[in-house]
């Protein structure tokens, strides 16, 4: 796996501070640099190459804490890494924020030992967290990668439709299957490798609308009247036939049910 990230690197730049006072300074919030943030990351950054998205490639110094808050997210470019960071410290750091901006020190004299010790150092943490979200990202320079980024993937297929680019691809899904686009892109990008029909197939199964499911219920009901067949036996096979095959709805199904298992 190591060795497999390594291979990976050599598409990204190596952002560098442009000024030497920021030099050892972390480019999401300012504090100590102590690691690399690399974007997008290198976790997704195959499949990234592969569909051809729009993405920076490039690493920047980073502190340990921006590291182990950005490191996994799936976010391609730095301005939109950035407001993403200071939505997660914001969120982390809420309390002592809270507590930043509601006391002043001159109200500690008034306060028991215990208390105002506890309102001090949240206080001292809430000044830090404001500190660091205020912190503007420093202008950057950079060295060319190593590599030129290898061809994206030519064909992405949909239920038997061939798309040129991974945006047609996703288009066509967004306009015809009525995927939630958050939901359905979290499914195809993080679970299904870009596989399009086993994510619109996944999508389904996890996410069809209650009524949908009622619908379907009935059709299969009926069938199984119409066909003295019980009706959960029809429902499983239903079931196997829409998952070895993302094109069929509930009433493809009930066709080849019939016509392979029922009509011989």
């Amino acid at each position: 796996m190591k060795t497999y990230k390594a291979a990976l690197r050599k598409y990204y730049k190596q952002g560098i501070a442009k000024h030497v006072e920021h030099a050892k300074l972390c480019f999401y919030c300012g504090c100590e640099a102590t690691d690399m943030d690399f974007c997008p990351p290198l976790e997704h950054a195959e499949l990234i190459l592969e569909f051809d998205e729009q993405a920076d490639f490039i690493t920047v110094p980073s502190c340990y804490e921006c590291f182990a808050l950005l490191h996994n997210e799936r976010v391609l470019n730095l301005d939109a890494r950035v407001k993403k960071l200071k939505a997660k410290l914001a969120d982390k750091y809420a309390k002592a924020l809270k507590v930043y901006y509601m006391w002043h020190e001159s109200e500690l004299d008034e306060m028991s030992p215990e208390f105002a010790h506890s309102i001090s150092a949240g206080m001292a943490l809430g000044q830090e967290a404001a500190t660091r979200l205020a912190f503007v990202p420093f202008a950057l320079e950079s060295d060319e990668a190593e590599f030129n980024k290898p061809s994206a993937k030519q064909r992405f297929v949909v239920a038997g439709h061939e798309f040129s680019s991974f945006d047609q691809a996703m288009a066509h899904c967004f306009e015809n299957f009525g995927v939630n686009k958050s939901k359905f892109y979290d499914l195809l990008v993080k679970e299904c490798d870009g596989d399009f029909d086993k994510a619109l197939s996944q999508y389904n199964h996890r996410f069809s609308k209650p009524q949908t499911l009622d619908i379907a219920k009935t059709k299969i009901q009926n069938f199984a009247k119409q066909h003295k067949q019980n009706s959960d036996f029809v429902a499983r096979a239903t079931e196997q036939l829409m998952k070895k095959d993302a094109k069929l709805d509930i009433d493809a199904a009930l066709a080849k049910l019939y016509q392979d298992y029922i009509a011989r």
